[in-house]
């Protein structure tokens, strides 16, 4: 009795062993497909917020600007008959050509200063002066000044683009300034490439290109600036009209101050694929332990205490019997 007794096993006790041994692992499984069903949940929350895929991004830069001597500017007033006489001036010589009777040259000046030494210009003067007899008188200015515009930083650019101002008054004047913020106007984000970007819609103003009559109006070569993808404008800029006295004898004359500050702006680009799965990768994973931190208490409640019916399953046990 002794022999058979002492090494012998009862099966009800090991089937009592079995049972915790199951459930155990059936938690387990319950857990982990919560938990998967927690990440697929947490995935379409970052999803669905319309942020996982970053398609545009921004930083800030100061670009580096200079004034390149091209330009057409266009003035406009009455004589002391009450006739409208136009002035007329651009670098390009076939426009030029073009102005015939109403070609006037001006003086032009530019300048830079950089107070902060940083070899990037903070300010850029342009200044226009024409010759005018004491019988004229000036009410309206268009004019085109063509600027490079340089990105080095994250963005590499270099382009030509385009500042237009026009302005009218009915009072006549002697002198216009205008002082304002240059800031960058893309149709669409700069895409990062490894190369330098150049001017993909060509250079406003060629001196060499030969002009008709049509495309040499001032509104044409507004329209021009404006369908190029990168313009400029002055935001914010204020305007100044300094009105004309009569009799100014032989030192009657018009001037244009154009002053543009260049401050560090905003850049839109596409971010590249390693940038948008960084960004993407995070959102996920700070879902994901959102919900895992809110609702792991109520998952380990429904599995401990069998909220959700379920059957045991001893997978061991199936194996003897097999």
């Amino acid at each position: 009795g002794g022999y058979f007794g002492g090494h012998g096993g009862d099966p009800h006790d090991e089937a009592a062993e079995e049972v915790p041994r199951a459930r155990a692992v059936e938690r387990v499984r319950v857990r982990g497909a919560l938990l998967d069903l927690g990440g697929l949940f947490a995935f379409l929350i970052a999803f669905f917020t319309n942020n996982l895929w970053v398609k545009e991004a921004s930083y800030r830069e100061q670009p580096d600007v200079a004034f390149v001597k091209r330009f057409a500017i266009k003035l406009q007033g009455v004589n002391a008959d009450g006739h409208p006489f136009e002035l007329a001036y651009s670098s390009v010589p076939s426009i030029n050509t073009l102005a015939e009777g109403t070609l006037r040259v001006p003086t032009v000046t530019s300048s830079f200063t950089d107070p902060n030494l940083d070899l990037i210009p903070d300010v850029v003067r342009i200044n226009m002066t024409f010759p005018l007899s004491d019988r004229e008188r000036v009410h309206s200015v268009q004019a085109i000044y063509a600027m490079s515009y340089k990105l080095r930083n994250h963005v590499r650019l270099e382009t030509e683009a385009p500042l237009a101002i026009s302005f009218h008054s009915g009072v006549p004047g002697k002198a216009l300034s205008i002082d304002g913020r240059l800031k960058l106007k893309v149709a669409n984000p700069l895409p990062i490439l490894p190369r330098v970007q150049g001017d993909a819609d060509g250079t406003l103003l060629q001196t060499s290109r030969i002009y008709t009559s049509p495309e040499a109006t001032i509104g044409a070569l507004m329209q021009e600036a404006a369908a190029a993808n990168n313009t400029v404008t002055l935001d914010p800029s204020t305007t100044a009209w300094d009105g004309a006295f009569p009799g100014c004898g032989g030192g009657c004359g018009f001037e244009v101050a154009l002053t543009v500050r260049v401050t560090p702006e905003k850049v839109l680009y596409v971010p590249p694929f390693i940038e948008v799965a960084k960004f993407s990768w995070i959102q996920f994973l700070c879902t994901f332990i959102f919900l895992y931190i809110f609702t792991m208490p109520l998952l380990n409640f429904i599995v401990t205490n069998q909220v959700i019916q379920s059957v045991v399953r001893d997978d061991s046990a199936k194996a003897k019997i097999i």
